[in-house]
């Protein structure tokens, strides 16, 4: 008997079962730009492209044809040795 009770059971279909739920986004209406946001947004454009140009060559690899780097490079290295020298004078 049980046995056949479960064989029913599966056989008839489910009465509690619900459609599955779609997700409807809502088209947001066509709006129009007045020419004040248009120059405003194009400015914003200009910004960040001007502001991407100065991050890449902050962050650029530094060329060895600038003959300022070499100064630099220079003036660092004596720098360190008068520091050696005078730590060693003030420390007799």
């Amino acid at each position: 008997m049980k046995k056949a009770r479960r064989a029913a059971a599966k056989a008839a279909p489910r009465k509690s079962k619900t459609p599955v739920r779609r997700l409807v986004l809502a088209k947001p209406p066509a709006e129009s730009l007045s020419p004040d946001e248009v120059v405003h947004l194009e400015t914003l454009v200009k910004r960040f492209e001007d502001s991407e140009k100065a991050w890449q060559s902050m962050t650029a690899p530094i060329d060895d044809a600038d003959p300022w780097n070499k100064v630099e490079d220079h003036l660092l290295e004596k720098r360190d040795d008068d520091a050696e020298r005078r730590w060693k004078f003030f420390s007799k």
